[in-house]
């Protein structure tokens, strides 16, 4: 085993992340055992229990990980938020790292997906409503987007994808099917005007 004298933890947590990853190549995930995460990224047990509280943490770990570093070399500035403005680093990113996306759906792995998408775009606007709201919008929408995309095995372009999405949000007017007013539900109507909602 290497020694992890001096090695910094970002690091640490990099190689067993990518140990997982190279291991769903033949495993599903709940068939990896501990022992070949060790064995994969040469590092000790209690390294793996030091830096994830389980699999699919290290999994989620990864995609924000490959998204902060793709960001950085690429020159993304905005990174924790998505606009409209920036659905083309979104979308290129994702069709650059498409094997390791087939590869999670394959392995029933799209809630660790969504996870990452949750933890990138929405964790910092807890504390103002309306901004968690809308982030939230943002992260399950592109969320489900990404898993069509999939499903279509990336057919569509990045550009092409980036247009999809600019006209949907630009056009986001939704016609309710019958005029209850949404006060019936106790929903509260302020609400729906984060996403121009008619009501």
């Amino acid at each position: 085993m290497k020694s992890e004298k001096n090695i910094p933890s970002e690091f640490l947590k990099d190689c067993m992340a990518d140990a997982v990853i190279r291991l769903l190549e033949e495993y599903p995930l709940n068939e990896i055992q501990v022992k070949q995460i060790c064995d994969v990224s040469g590092y000790h047990r209690s390294s793996w229990f030091r830096a994830f509280r389980s699999k699919h943490e290290s999994v989620t770990y990864k995609m924000i990980r490959l998204w902060q570093v793709w960001a950085e070399v690429h020159g993304v500035t905005v990174r924790d938020e998505f606009t409209l403005d920036n659905a083309d680093a979104f979308f290129q990113y994702n069709y650059e790292i498409r094997d390791m996306t087939r590869l999670l759906y394959r392995r029933g792995l799209m809630g660790d997906i969504s996870k990452s998408f949750t933890a990138i775009l929405y964790a910092h606007h807890r504390e103002e409503p309306r901004e968690a709201y809308k982030a939230s919008i943002f992260a399950y929408s592109l969320f489900g987007i990404l898993q069509e995309w999939i499903v279509r095995d990336f057919k569509e372009s990045p550009a092409e994808m980036a247009d999809i999405i600019r006209e949907a949000f630009s056009e986001a007017t939704f016609t309710p099917i019958c005029r209850i007013p949404p006060t019936a539900f106790g929903i509260d109507e302020s609400l729906l005007y984060l996403c121009d909602v008619n009501v």
